[in-house]
């Protein structure tokens, strides 16, 4: 079994941080997104805002929804 961590990225108006109903909308897309790919979610969704390479433009900031999987690690022998 491994653990991995899965994460979404979106650039958003800054007020978006603290709006609950999009933080919700964004977490729901997230575990909807893993689940249909099989996996499954093994933490909490957690949102944060992050910095890159490039400046987000003025008013705006990028948001990360990140979370833990568990993928289970299948050896198929010779046969």
């Amino acid at each position: 079994m491994t653990r991995s961590t899965y994460w979404i990225e979106s650039l958003v108006p800054s007020w978006l941080l603290h709006d609950g109903g999009y933080r919700h909308a964004l977490t729901q897309h997230l575990r909807a997104r893993l689940e249909h790919h099989g996996y499954d979610v093994d933490a909490p969704i957690r949102i944060k805002p992050v910095t890159g390479d490039v400046s987000a433009p003025v008013g705006m900031l990028m948001l990360r929804a990140e979370t833990e999987v568990v993928e289970f690690d299948i050896e198929v022998g010779e046969g």
